[in-house]
C-alpha cells in the first residue's frame, strides 16, 4: 500500500471516530442572535395583529435573564410549569412574578420556534374577547398577546430520554420554554384593552400597531442565575461534553502523531 493511501486511511479512520464522538442531538444557544430575533419576531408578530386591535400592546423584546431561567427549567425535560414563578429572585432578579409557556414534541425535525408558537398562537380560536372566556386551553395566547409583557427569554433543549409527562415521553423530543415579564393572565382582566392600534401608547412611538419605549426596550446584562438550576448541582450538558471532548481530543492527537511517525520516519528528527 502506497504511503499517500496509508494517510488517506489514518484520515478517514480519525474523521469517523471524531465524529461518532460528537452528538446527534440539536443544540440551541439562548445567546444566538438568530434564534433570539426568531423568538421576538414571532411573538411580536401575533402582539401586532390581534382582532379586535389592540390600543396599548407594547413591543416585546428579549431579556437575558428570562432566557437563563427558560433553559434551566427546560434542562429537566419535564411537561410542567416551574413552581418557582410566583417565588422573589427564583425566576428573575427583578421580576416578581413571571409568566411561562411551554411546548413539547418529537421527532427533533418537528420543532421551530415558529411551529411551537403557532401552537399557542391557534388557541385564539379558543378565546372570545368579548367574555373574556376560554372555551378550550387559550392561556397561551393570552401571554403571547398580554399587554403589558413586554420582555421574553425561551430556550429550547433536546431530550434525548424523551419529555416526562408526555405521551411521547419515550422517544427524543425537544421542549420549548418561553418566560414572561411582567406576567400574565390574570383572572377576570382582558389581555389588552380594544381601541385603535396605538391609541393608548401614551406618547410612545407606535410602530406596527405596538407602543415602543427606548427605555423600556433597551437590553439589560445580568450577572445572574436561578439557585434552583439543576447544573449547578450537577454536571450538565457542556460538563458531558467536557468530559467525552477532551479525552477523545487527546486520543485524536495521538493517533494523528502515530500515524505521521509510522508512514514519515523521517518527519521526527532528535539531536
Amino acid at each position: 500500500m502506497s504511503d499517500s493511501l496509508h494517510i488517506l486511511l489514518c484520515v478517514t479512520v480519525l474523521l469517523l471516530f471524531f465524529s461518532h464522538s460528537r452528538t446527534a442531538e440539536p443544540f440551541f444557544d439562548i445567546t444566538d442572535p438568530a434564534f433570539i430575533n426568531e423568538c421576538i419576531k414571532e411573538h411580536n408578530r401575533y402582539r401586532a395583529n390581534v382582532m379586535p386591535a389592540a390600543s396599548n400592546m407594547r413591543y416585546m423584546t428579549w431579556d437575558e435573564a428570562l432566557a437563563i431561567s427558560a433553559r434551566a427549567w427546560a434542562s429537566n425535560c419535564i411537561f410542567k410549569h416551574n413552581p418557582h414563578l410566583q417565588q422573589p429572585g427564583r425566576m428573575h432578579p427583578t421580576f416578581t412574578p413571571v409568566g411561562e409557556n411551554i411546548w413539547a414534541g418529537f421527532p427533533y425535525s418537528k420543532f421551530t420556534v415558529n411551529s411551537a408558537m403557532k401552537l399557542w398562537g391557534d388557541e385564539v380560536k379558543d378565546y372570545s374577547y368579548n367574555s373574556n372566556q376560554c372555551t378550550n386551553v387559550c392561556g397561551h395566547f393570552t401571554q403571547v398577546v398580554w399587554a403589558d409583557t413586554y420582555k421574553v427569554g425561551c430556550a429550547a433543549q433536546a431530550c434525548p430520554n424523551g419529555v416526562v409527562d408526555t405521551s411521547f415521553s419515550s422517544n427524543p423530543g425537544i421542549i420549548f420554554v418561553c418566560n414572561y415579564a411582567t406576567a400574565g393572565n390574570y383572572p377576570g382582566v382582558h389581555p389588552y384593552r380594544n381601541r385603535k392600534s396605538c391609541s393608548d401608547c401614551n406618547g410612545e412611538k407606535c410602530e406596527t400597531n405596538l407602543c415602543r419605549n427606548s427605555t423600556r426596550d433597551a437590553l439589560k446584562s445580568y450577572n445572574w442565575r436561578p439557585d434552583w438550576d439543576p447544573a449547578l448541582f450537577s454536571c450538565g450538558s457542556f460538563c458531558k461534553a467536557l468530559l467525552v471532548i477532551r479525552p477523545a481530543s487527546i486520543l485524536l492527537i495521538f493517533l494523528s502523531v502515530f500515524c505521521l511517525q509510522r508512514y514519515y520516519t523521517k518527519l521526527f528528527v532528535y539531536e
